[in-house]
């Protein structure tokens, strides 16, 4: 089974930047999406962070290389003035590129502007991030919006948002590990998606409000099926069935139109 480590910006004292968007936060959000459909695929993966504490370069990739991951991405958000998104990858290329270009392609896809791939050396010729040249694995950091300025901060200020570059990060991931949606059967994917996927649990009818601003609904319970439409109006929906998957419940709209992620809504 595939290794892969997510490094999560900043937590705890450090905030990171700060403006329309705390970035601690939202590295998070993203990170915790990214975590999410990396598992529904199949892929094992360790986060340095699940809540808001400390978590300095040393320990992340000290971590990662003890863990023996395949591949490695830090998760931060940027500040500046600019607008759209970046990642870096090593000096030497390699599969840290590829990993960088594939998750480029899928962040694209998403609506988001890309300011292109990037490389930074330091005094001595070798990386210049320490998340990068300390680890032992091809690693990359992506920085997904700009937290000061304000158009590109509001393309992460839900958590829906943050995890859909969240979960473009991890169809990147997928890519490069030779993976997609298509080729993580049964027997890949992750045994807590394997058990809950085949039956529905049937539930008393009830209606729920969405508290997102921008709710996707999917084809099936789960991130990894396709998004068939987006609640923008934070109205009140009938839920008639519900499923679990890698945690997370699911609701089925009496509309027919797919499933929802109730943990974006709230009971009425």
């Amino acid at each position: 089974m595939a290794k892969v480590y997510i490094g999560v910006g900043h937590g705890g004292s450090d905030p990171g930047a700060v403006k329309y968007l705390v970035e601690k936060d939202i590295d998070l959000q993203m990170a915790k999406g990214c975590r999410d459909y990396l598992k529904e695929h199949g892929v094992e993966v360790l986060i340095s962070r699940n809540g808001d504490i400390d978590s300095s370069i040393n320990e992340k990739t000290t971590m990662c290389n003890y863990w023996g991951a395949d591949l490695a991405l830090d998760i931060h958000n940027n500040a500046g003035g600019g607008e759209g998104f970046e990642v870096w990858h090593s000096v030497n290329g390699g599969k840290g590129k590829v990993l960088a270009q594939n998750i480029e392609k899928e962040v694209v896809k998403i609506g988001q502007k890309s300011r292109g791939l990037k490389t930074k050396k330091n005094a001595y010729g070798s990386d210049y991030f320490g998340f990068i040249r300390q680890t032992k694995c091809p690693a990359i950091i992506c920085e997904g919006v700009f937290v000061d300025n304000k158009a590109d901060a509001a393309k992460a200020d839900t958590e829906e948002k943050c995890r859909a570059f969240g979960e473009a990060y991890a169809r990147g991931i997928l890519a490069t590990l030779g993976m997609t949606e298509q080729n993580a059967t049964e027997e890949t994917k992750a045994p807590e998606q394997a058990a809950v996927q085949p039956e529905q649990t049937k539930a008393d009818t009830y209606r729920v409000k969405v508290t997102a601003s921008a709710l996707n609904i999917r084809k099936d319970a789960g991130t990894a099926n396709a998004i068939t439409g987006v609640i923008r109006d934070k109205g009140v929906y009938t839920i008639v069935a519900e499923k679990t998957v890698s945690g997370q419940k699911w609701g089925k709209l009496k509309s027919g139109a797919g499933w929802i992620c109730l943990e974006y809504t709230q009971k009425v």
